[in-house]
C-alpha cells in the first residue's frame, strides 16, 4: 500500500491529529510517497526521520532536504504530484482552503481514497 501525504506550505507545526494519522500509517508499513517542500512536507519528513520509518519516497520539489531519505527526480511542479497521486493507493491532505497545490492534488484521487485534515491558519 502506498499513501501520498500533501499539506499546505504555510504549515509551521503540526498537531496531534497530523502526528496520529501520520504514525497509524507507519503502523501498516505503507510506503509514504511525499515532497520536500516547505510547511506539511518538511514537518511531516522529520516526524517520519523521529520515527526512523524506513519506508519513504521523497519527491524532489525544488528543496535538498530530504531527512536521509533518497529523493525522486519526477520533474517540475506539477509533474511529482501527478505521478505522487497516480501511484498511490491513498492520500492524506493537510489543507487549509489556500493551499493551490493540495487542492490540485484532492482533484487528482478519489474522495473515498482520501482523508483530510482541515487546519486554520
Amino acid at each position: 500500500m502506498q499513501v501520498f501525504l500533501t499539506g499546505t506550505e504555510r504549515l509551521d507545526k503540526m498537531n496531534a491529529e497530523m502526528w496520529t494519522r501520520i504514525h497509524n500509517i507507519t503502523k501498516l508499513n505503507a510506503t509514504i510517497l511525499i515532497g520536500n517542500y516547505r510547511g506539511f512536507d518538511q514537518l511531516a519528513l522529520a516526524f517520519l526521520n523521529i520515527l526512523e520509518y524506513p519506508n519513504v519516497k521523497v519527491y524532489e520539489t525544488g528543496s535538498d532536504l530530504n531527512f536521509g531519505y533518497p529523493i525522486i527526480d519526477a520533474g517540475r511542479y506539477p509533474a511529482q504530484d501527478i505521478e505522487m497521486s497516480r501511484a498511490a493507493d491513498y492520500m492524506l491532505a493537510v489543507y487549509d482552503g489556500l493551499s493551490f497545490g493540495v487542492k490540485a492534488n484532492l482533484r487528482g484521487m478519489p474522495p473515498q481514497r482520501t482523508r483530510i485534515i482541515y487546519v486554520k491558519i
